[in-house]
């Protein structure tokens, strides 16, 4: 993450929740606890050391890292100068200046796999068009996870929008098994291509599916990684591959 105003509302919501950062020096074994205390426009202050010891260490380095775990993530920064905040205060908050960049890593709950070009793999969509009545698509899926659903569309006909959920919507499985799920998009990508089209990639999270229709999809993801795993074996083999 390179935006300041991202990732200052990231450090933001960090601060409101008391979430635990660690600090790493170099050279110096093991981390330390702190916390955000406050943020201003331009720096943050976080909770000092508990001893003078540590505190010398983080404010003499000039290679400090602060990493943290929120719900299933990787948050990850560096700062090559933390102050001490005033002569009378040293040792309980210290100054760190807001970072030019950061790493946000999301780890994923649900084993996902990607769904061959040559399968027609398709979810039918309804959603409302411009003039408010409803329209019904079916998009190309790209990959498949307990979690949700990866569409292509080429012809950058699908309206989604992000954080909206689409209710009525139909997963096929396969040749003979389809299944009602409700979507919700969590990200939207566009691909621009060398004719001035563009594709439009979009990352569907599946909301409170039903038991019977997580089992159809899990089953159907057995299949598939089988499947590929099968034909993977199956060039290996090949001398003429």
């Amino acid at each position: 993450m390179s935006s300041k105003r991202e990732i200052v509302a990231l450090l933001s919501t960090m601060m409101k929740e008391n979430l635990e950062l660690s600090i790493r020096v170099k050279d110096m074994e093991g981390a330390v606890a702190t916390s955000i205390l406050r943020m201003d426009e331009n720096v943050m202050f976080i909770k000092a050391a508990p001893n003078a010891g540590l505190n010398k260490a983080i404010v003499e380095s000039s290679d400090v890292v602060f990493s943290a775990n929120p719900r299933n993530a990787l948050i990850k920064f560096s700062a090559k100068q933390i102050l001490h905040t005033g002569a009378n205060e040293q040792y309980l908050a210290l100054k760190v200046a807001i970072p030019d960049q950061l790493v946000r890593i999301q780890r994923r709950e649900f084993f996902r796999i990607d769904v061959p070009p040559t399968s027609s793999l398709r979810c039918k969509i309804r959603f409302n068009g411009p003039d408010g009545k409803f329209n019904l698509l079916w998009a190309a899926v790209s990959n498949i996870s307990a979690g949700g659903i990866g569409i292509i569309d080429k012809s950058a006909s699908l309206p989604l929008q992000v954080d909206t959920v689409y209710d009525d919507c139909h997963l096929e499985l396969g040749v003979a098994t389809t299944v009602p799920v409700r979507l919700k998009v969590r990200s939207v990508k566009k691909e621009e291509q060398p004719n001035e089209n563009h594709i439009h990639h979009f990352g569907c999270e599946f909301v409170e599916t039903p038991r019977a229709v997580l089992a159809a999809i899990q089953k159907f993801i057995l299949q598939l990684e089988r499947e590929q795993n099968a034909q993977k074996i199956k060039v290996k083999d090949d001398p003429a591959k």
